[in-house]
C-alpha cells in the first residue's frame, strides 16, 4: 500500500476510527489544551518549534535564549504557551477540496468560522481539538506563525529567526521554516490531517511532506508523545505508531 495515497478503503477505516472514537476528543478548545498541558505533558516540557521550557503555561525565554527577542508589544504574549495547531484550523475550512458548509455559512452571516464551524460542524470541530495535531508553542510565535505555509527555502519579507535551545524556526511574511529536527514530525501530522479529516495540501507542500518524513524518521521523543496522546484520547497518529 502507498502510504502517501492511501486507498479509498483504508481512509475509509481511518475516518471510521477516528469517529468512533470521537467521544474521547474534547468537545471544546478549552478542554483540548487542557488535555494537552495537563494530560500530555504534565504541565510541563519544551516548546515545539525553539525548545524553550515551560511550566504551568509560563515559557521561560531566558532557558532558550529568547528573552530579547521580542518587542514590548509581544512580550507578554511570549512569556505564555499557546496550543499550536501544527496544520492551521483554517485549512479545515475545506474537506477534500470543498468548503465545508459551516464556512460557507459563516461568511454569509458574517460570523467567525472558525467559531461557527466549532459549534456547527462535529467533524470540523474533532479537527479543531484533535491532540494529534496540537504541540506546545511560545505564545508570540504561535501568532507570527499564524497560517503560513510550510517551507525549507526563503521568500517573502520582514524574516524574523528564533534560535533556541537547539531548535531554530524562521518565520517571514510569507512560510514557515521549522527546525529540521521536527521536520518529519510536521510530515506525520500533516498526513494524519489529510486521511482522517479530508484537509488537502497544495501540491509542492505535499512533496515537501513527503520528503520531510524520509529526511526525519520517527523519533522515540515522538512515539512517546504519540502513546501519551493515545491514553488521553483513545488513539494518536498511525504514522507514528506503524513505524
Amino acid at each position: 500500500m502507498n502510504r502517501y495515497l492511501p486507498s479509498a478503503l483504508f481512509t475509509a477505516l481511518m475516518i471510521s476510527s477516528t469517529l468512533t472514537t470521537a467521544g474521547q476528543i474534547a468537545t471544546s478548545f478549552t478542554q483540548a489544551k487542557n488535555n494537552l498541558y495537563k494530560g500530555v505533558f504534565d504541565n510541563q516540557g519544551a516548546t515545539f518549534y525553539t525548545g524553550c521550557s515551560w511550566n504551568k503555561k509560563k515559557v521561560d525565554l531566558a532557558s532558550c535564549g529568547l528573552e530579547n527577542s521580542f518587542p514590548t508589544k509581544e512580550h507578554k504574549r511570549a512569556l505564555r504557551v499557546e496550543a499550536e495547531h501544527v496544520i492551521p484550523a483554517s485549512w479545515f475550512y475545506k474537506q477534500n477540496g470543498t468548503d465545508r458548509k459551516c464556512y460557507l455559512d459563516a461568511k454569509q452571516n458574517k460570523a467567525s468560522p472558525r467559531e461557527y464551524c466549532q459549534e456547527n460542524d462535529t467533524n470540523y470541530s474533532q479537527a479543531h481539538n484533535d491532540l494529534v495535531n496540537l504541540r506546545v508553542a511560545v505564545g508570540a510565535i504561535n501568532g507570527q506563525r499564524s497560517n503560513k505555509p510550510f517551507a525549507e527555502s526563503l521568500s517573502g519579507d520582514n524574516k524574523k529567526t528564533y534560535r533556541g535551545n537547539g531548535k531554530t524556526m524562521v518565520i517571514t511574511s510569507r512560510i514557515v521554516i521549522p527546525d529540521t529536527s521536527i521536520r518529519g514530525d510536521i510530515a506525520r501530522i500533516a498526513f494524519y490531517m489529510r486521511d482522517t479529516y479530508g484537509v488537502n495540501y497544495a501540491k509542492r507542500q505535499l512533496e515537501l511532506f513527503k520528503q520531510w518524513d524520509q529526511e526525519d524518521p520517527v523519533s522515540d521523543e515522538e512515539r512517546s508523545l504519540n502513546k501519551r496522546i493515545i491514553k488521553i484520547q483513545g488513539h494518536g497518529n498511525p504514522y507514528v505508531e506503524n513505524k
